[in-house]
């Protein structure tokens, strides 16, 4: 008895799983006839073996090549959601500032202050008395800008042949701009500049600012105070020209109605006529040959944005003695688009200009960051700062006896960079030991200049411009230097969405057309198929797959 039920209710579910799978049959049929989808409706025909295989196979390879096209757009727009590309218009130089020239000799230092070359000599002989305490306390100041074998052993002579006391060598170096003031090889009252073709005093349109390369002179920069922060103690120069008139992302202010004294300057028209112009005198005697191997003689010059500090020990052209070099500038400007603000900064690969905040700089930018990130590894690593480096009053310059820590420091910086870098690229760390992730801005100005340079002899009884001058040429030689915009137009980059949504729907949907012949009118037909002719079959046949095939 109790196997004839068993047999009956094995036998009542086999039927039901045929009914089942009958239906489904049915109903997947009805599906592949009736959907736009391409090729489909071949593989539910009455056809032979063969031809259902092929079939099988093109819709298998077209299924597999959408899927593959599809997910290296996805991967596409969510790690590089940023495409930068020239823009679709030129732009007016008249637009962007006029560059920032920073200049800066080659001979720091007078002879009448200190005689480097012989101090050096009586160093290697072990002649210490022979020139005062002055003289070489100056000789060791000078040891951040000469090569470090001529000052091995400055603290311990210093200290041990003079008996002066550590405290005292802190005292003389607490103020570096005063010395490199005060002993200035190259001064502006010896110089002559020009704007615009029109002669000027340089004393008013060159401020004097220290960089790496110590004491230098600065046209069209803003002044220090609005580029460094109030936690910065470094020691100022007296106020230079506090106006601005530009920002690096909103460009001029557009209410400006004297368009001719806006500052930053800038230019309305190319040309060497519409430039700056620059000569410095350098007096013979203040020639300096023992300093540095390779030793440059003349000027090092700096093109930079007038937000930016300037850093002329690492970015620079040279202009020799009795040389005129002519710096054809051609701007480099990146805009970017305000949707792309939405992005993660990372993923933008840039930061907007109030987004980063840096300690010493009240204006974000890749290389004030930079700046920053090697004073900070800096104090860490010594325990004390270059006389350049922006500080808190937790920072001092480092003394003579930490001096060369100075050069340590910047090798084992640039080994730390090298290794960060590869270990982001091959995803060890992305974070890196430094952390300082110094991207460049979104909006951002650079200028690149085609250089020219040519003999040119300042004694020429020719240049009358320059008659002023003429009671110093025997004792002198000369640099001069011409900066200017080669065109009046130049064609910036742009930062903007590679794939916005609509692009990226239209992407996919474009691949899968191709592919499978797929719509949004397909997706409208499986929702329809998996969804509501189900629930309608349903209510009015009280069965899923309809009234045919149903159990009988």
């Amino acid at each position: 008895m109790i196997n004839s039920k068993t047999n009956e209710t094995y036998s009542g579910n086999s039927k039901q799983n045929r009914n089942f799978i009958r239906s489904l049959r049915h109903y997947v049929t009805e599906f592949c006839e009736s959907i736009s989808i391409q090729g489909l409706a071949y593989l539910v025909k009455n056809i032979s073996l063969l031809e259902r295989l092929w079939w099988i196979l093109v819709f298998t390879a077209g299924v597999s090549g959408s899927c593959y096209m599809v997910s290296r757009l996805m991967d596409k727009w969510i790690t590089s959601p940023v495409l930068v590309s020239l823009a679709t218009q030129e732009s007016k130089i008249s637009d962007i500032p006029f560059p920032a020239v920073t200049i800066c000799p080659e001979s720091k230092i007078s002879q009448e202050c200190l005689n480097y070359t012989k101090i050096l000599r009586e160093r290697k002989k072990g002649d210490i008395f022979a020139s005062g305490f002055e003289e070489h306390l100056y000789y060791d100041l000078m040891a951040v800008f000469c090569k470090a074998e001529n000052h091995n052993g400055t603290a311990s002579i210093l200290q041990e042949k003079l008996q002066i006391s550590a405290e005292t060598e802190e005292i003389s170096l607490d103020d570096y701009s005063e010395f490199l003031t005060t002993c200035s090889a190259v001064r502006l009252d010896r110089a002559s500049c020009k704007w615009m073709g029109k002669k000027m005093n340089c004393k008013d349109v060159m401020s004097p600012i220290i960089t790496d390369e110590g004491l230098c002179y600065t046209f069209n920069m803003y002044d220090v105070r609005d580029i460094y922060s109030d936690l910065n103690t470094m020691d100022y120069f007296e106020e230079s020209n506090r106006r601005r008139d530009w920002d690096p992302e909103e460009g001029f202010h557009k209410k400006i109605y004297d368009l001719e004294n806006t500052y930053p300057r800038r230019a309305f028209q190319s040309g060497a006529n519409n430039g700056f112009t620059a000569i410095f005198m350098t007096e013979k005697k203040d020639l300096n040959y023992a300093c540095q191997d390779l030793a440059l003689q003349g000027l090092r010059v700096s093109l930079h944005p007038p937000t930016r500090l300037p850093r002329p020990g690492q970015v620079f052209f040279s202009v020799g003695l009795n040389r005129l070099t002519t710096a054809g500038v051609i701007p480099s400007m990146t805009s970017t688009a305000k949707i792309v603000q939405s992005y993660e900064p990372d993923k933008r690969g840039c930061y907007f200009g109030r987004e980063r905040k840096l300690k010493f700089f009240k204006y974000y930018s890749q290389s004030n960051c930079n700046l920053e990130c090697w004073t900070n590894y800096t104090h860490r690593h010594c325990g004390c700062v270059n006389f350049y480096m922006p500080r808190d009053k937790e920072m001092e310059i480092c003394n003579l006896e930490t001096r060369f820590c100075l050069e340590d420091a910047r090798k084992s910086y640039t080994r730390e960079i090298l290794r960060d870098r590869l270990k982001s690229e091959t995803g060890l760390n992305s974070e890196g030991t430094l952390t300082c992730h110094c991207m460049p801005l979104c909006s951002d100005l650079h200028y690149n200049a085609d250089l020219a340079t040519s003999e040119w002899d300042f004694t020429n009884k020719d240049e009358a411009n320059f008659d002023d001058l003429r009671d110093v040429v025997d004792e002198v030689q000369s640099s001069a230097v011409k900066v200017f915009f080669k065109k009046n137009y130049f064609l910036p980059t742009r930062r903007s969405e590679l794939y916005g949504t609509t692009d990226l729907i239209s992407n996919i949907g474009g691949t899968l057309g191709l592919f499978m012949g797929f719509s949004l009118i397909s997706l409208g037909e499986i929702v329809y198929f998996l969804s509501l002719r189900l629930i309608d079959n349903y209510r009015r046949f009280g069965y899923w797959a309809g009234p045919i095939h149903r159990s009988e």
